[in-house]
Order: C-alpha cells, then structure tokens, then sequence
C-alpha cells in the first residue's frame, strides 16, 4: 500500500497520522508533549506544512533517529 501526500498550507491530526503511519492519538501524544507543533482550532488542532518536517518525524517514529 502506498502512502499519497497531498501538498497543501497545513495538516488535521487524522491526515498528519495517516501520512506517518501512526494513530491519531499518538499525534496528539505528540502535539501535546511539544514534539509537534500545532494550532488550537476549536476543539481540532492543525498543524502547518511549514511547522513540521514529515521525513525526520517518519524516521524518528520508524527508530531511524534517536
């Protein structure tokens, strides 16, 4: 199955959680220890394409990175 990134200003937690191939809890996990950067949209979070580095995030959850 191959992964589609689709390029746009900003991700939701699901899109952000699908692209890296984790639940969308762990994002949330993520978001909330500082490890994502993301913004409060009424009860949603986004996070921009400009906050987030998709390939290291990809390695550090795949154990490529410490």
């Amino acid at each position: 199955m191959s992964k589609v990134i689709i390029e746009k200003d900003f991700y939701t937690t699901t899109e952000l959680a699908k692209v890296l191939g984790i639940s969308k809890v762990s994002v949330l996990k993520r978001i909330w220890r500082g490890n994502i950067k993301a913004r409060k949209m009424g009860r949603n979070f986004i996070i921009f394409e400009r906050d987030v580095n998709i390939k290291k995030l990809t390695a550090e959850i795949q154990g490529r990175l410490p």
